[in-house]
This record gives structure tokens, sequence and C-alpha cells, in this order.
């Protein structure tokens, strides 16, 4: 995909003129989705200023690669152990087609900037994309630590991998009760960037269960199907992680991924058995497939420990999300009503989708009914899951904290083919998270 911008409409490409910046992004991926082909846009819409309208233009460019993004079969067919980083170009396919963004209100030195930040967000998109699209027996807890291990060597930043001993050593027993019945290990992967010495750190906590068989709660097998994007969430993370990085935010960032598989064996995880957090919180598991909330309440918990005075959690967690938004809108729950309308504004730039849903004392006492724990993962034939499953969470959120939990269980996967996007993995959620944090 080659991007142009101009100030001047060229007669032998195909024009359009737009009029609204929902209609240029919805617009510029019907394009993207084309792969081939030349087309020029004119810019014609009001903006207040020229950084707005950089904004919109970046964005833009990003949607083009959100449409041309296609997950390469042939790049597969190579596919060795231990490669995704190394091959992650051949398994991305933005296509070949050029598009022309014709304006005069942006000054010439200034248009390159605007390119390279959106190729940049619409790539590493894509490359979230990826990993979502690789099936699980490509990309393991160990492929996916590796590719991080890499990514953190290529951007220069620290990474660390806690491993079932070390896991042990520290308690998070949230993580290693979903990965019991898994013959590999778990792994929470910390990566941490420093772009503002000596101010306060923002955690980012993504989901990473690599597969999600349901465990002894087994899923159907309709139910079963696309549970190996169920780690979309940790690979949204660890991509907003390399584009903040590459973009120099000005901001102490750590990222962890929190990997796991959820299978079945003679070892896993049962229903009424009481496991103990990182946090030192017990919980009874009254749903083993109930399970994303237990990996990530030790992430949570962890990132608070290292220091973390803002937390966002990012998940493919409940389905109750779903049937209430549809698959456009993400459940977004915060604890702070000024976080609430930063990530509004945020949102209005990216085209992506938000809905507040209530975090209340209700949902958190449907919890409270285990004689064996402080509370359960679950709260059976009650309804409302999304805002108990994030009431759960939020037991592991410190009174001074400020928490976003993004649950895109939603809008994480075109389910079928649209004339905008292909089939797959999403990059849900990445341009807002970019967008909130470099506000």
């Amino acid at each position: 995909m080659n991007i142009k911008i101009s100030s001047v409409m060229l007669e032998e490409t195909a024009s359009i003129t737009v009029e609204s910046a929902d209609c240029l992004l919805a617009l510029c991926r019907k394009l993207g989705k084309e792969r081939k082909g030349d087309a020029q846009i004119l810019m014609n819409f009001p903006v207040s200023s020229s950084e707005k309208l950089k904004e919109v233009l970046e964005t833009a460019i990003c949607s083009l690669y959100d449409g041309a993004y296609q997950f390469s079969k042939n790049g597969m067919k190579h596919l060795q152990k231990n490669q995704v980083f190394d091959k992650r170009d051949d398994l991305s396919d933005f296509g070949d087609g050029t598009c022309i963004f014709v304006t005069d209100q942006i000054e010439e030195e200034e248009k390159k900037a605007v390119i390279k930040r959106g190729q940049e967000l619409g790539i590493c998109k894509g490359y979230a994309r990826m990993l979502g699209n690789l099936p699980n027996n490509y990309l393991h807890t160990e492929d996916m630590v590796c590719y991080a291990r890499k990514l953190a060597e290529s951007l220069g930043t620290d990474c660390q991998v806690f491993d079932d001993k070390k896991l042990h050593e520290m308690g998070c027993g949230g993580l290693l009760a979903v990965n019991q019945g898994s013959s590999r290990e778990a792994a929470m992967v910390v990566l941490r960037y420093e772009g503002a010495p000596g101010e306060e750190m923002i955690g980012l906590v993504g989901k990473g269960l690599m597969f999600d068989s349901g465990g002894y709660h087994l899923k159907s097998i309709d139910g079963m199907n696309g549970m190996k994007y169920d780690m979309c969430g940790a690979a949204g993370i660890l991509e907003s992680f390399e584009i903040l990085v590459r973009r120099k935010l000005r901001k102490n960032l750590i990222a962890i991924l929190m990997l796991a598989e959820n299978v079945i064996s003679p070892d896993a995880v049962k229903m009424g058995d009481v496991i103990t957090t990182l946090a030192g919180k017990t919980v009874e598991v009254y749903n083993t497939d109930a399970e994303g909330r237990l990996v990530l309440c030790d992430g949570i918990t962890y990132a608070q420990q290292q220091g973390a005075k803002t937390v966002l959690d990012l998940a493919t967690l409940t389905y109750s999300a779903q049937a209430a938004l549809g698959d456009a809108v993400t459940g977004l729950f915060v604890n702070n009503d000024e976080l609430w309308k930063d990530w509004k504004d945020a949102a209005k730039y990216t085209g992506e989708k938000y809905w507040r849903l209530p975090l209340d004392p209700y949902y958190h006492n449907l919890l409270n009914w285990s004689i064996c724990a402080d509370f359960s993962n679950y709260a059976p034939g009650k309804g409302a899951g999304a805002s108990v499953a994030a009431c759960f969470l939020e037991n592991f959120v410190n009174e001074e904290t400020q928490w976003i939990h993004l649950d895109m269980v939603g809008p994480s996967v075109v389910r079928s083919e649209t004339e905008e996007m292909s089939e797959g993995a999403s990059g849900a959620c990445i341009s807002t998270i970019v967008k909130f944090l470099e506000q």
C-alpha cells in the first residue's frame, strides 16, 4: 500500500470527494480492501486547525491499511519454530495499491510525518491481527514469548519473562490455575519503557489465552470455534506498546502479557477449587470457562506492585458484552469520570465505538456467595455477565488507581468478510489506546 499527500489533483486517477471524517474512514477501508489500482481523495470537509486535519489524515491512512490487510497463507508455509517475529512481514499482506490525499491545508514538510504515523499505526495493527490469525499450533505460549523478546530487542526496551517456577514463587495463583491443564508452561511477559524519567507509570495488561477450550466446562463446537483469538488482548497491548515506543512517547509504560492456555487434563483446575491470587485474595472457581478474569487479576495486581497508578486492561472477556453491544462496540468500564471523558475524546479521532457499562456494589455482591473463599469467579444465573466480570477485576484495583477495562469480544474479530475488512482478527482498540496515551 502506497500513500501520498498532494496539493494538486491528478487527472489520470479516480477522484473521490468526502465531506465527513466518518465517511472518509469507511471509504479508506473500502479502497484499501480493493488492494489494487490508484485513487485520489479530495479533502474538503471543514476542520478548525491543521493539527486536527493531520489527526484525521493519520487515521485515514491507518484505515487504508485496515482495509488492505490480509493474512498471508503462503507466508505460513515457510514458518518455522520461533520465527513469527522474523517472518511477520511475510505473514501480513497489505496489497500494492496507491492512494493520494489532496489537500492544501498541510505544510509540505509535515506531510511525510503524517504518512509515517498513519502507516506505522496501520502496519502494527496488522501485526496484532497476524498474531491473532495464526493457528494455535503455530503460536503457543513459548512462541508468543519469543515474539515479545525479539520485539523488545528491536525496540531497545527491557523484557522480563516469568515462567512457572517464578510465577509459583510470586504467588500468581490465577494465571497458574488457568494453565494447570496444559503441558506447556504459563508465562507473564513484562516490557518496560521509560519515556518520562521520574514520572508515574502506566500499566497495560493484556489477556493472552493462546487457546480456550473452556476447561472442564467444555465449550461446544460452535463455542470453541475461533478460540485461537482469545489472545487478541495480549497482541493488542504488545503492538500498542510497539507503536508508542517507536513514536518516543513521553510517558512511562509497563506492558504485561498474561499468557496461558485453558485446556483439559487430569491436572486441570476443577469446579469448586479455591485458588490464591497474587493479591493474596482467594477465589472459588465456579466456572472454569470464566478464566480470563483469573489471569487478568494477577496482571492488574502486578502492574500496581510495580508502581502503576493508571492501569488499562484489554481482553476478549465476556460474550455478555457482545450480546449487549453487538460486534461493532466495545464494552468499557472505568472507575474515574475524567478518564472516561479523555477516552471519549480520543475515540472521536479513531472511529472506534465504545459504550460505558456499569460498575456497582450490586454486581460485587453477586460474587460473594462462597463459603470457602473471599469471592467466586462467577455469579450463576444472575445475568449482567460483563459487569459481574468487571466487578470481579475491580476487587483487585487499589482505591487510588485509575482503571480502564475494555471487554472487546464483539469488535475483536471480523466474523465474515465485509466490503471494508477481511475475515479474522481486527486489531480492535489499538488506535484508541495509542491516541488516549498520546493526549
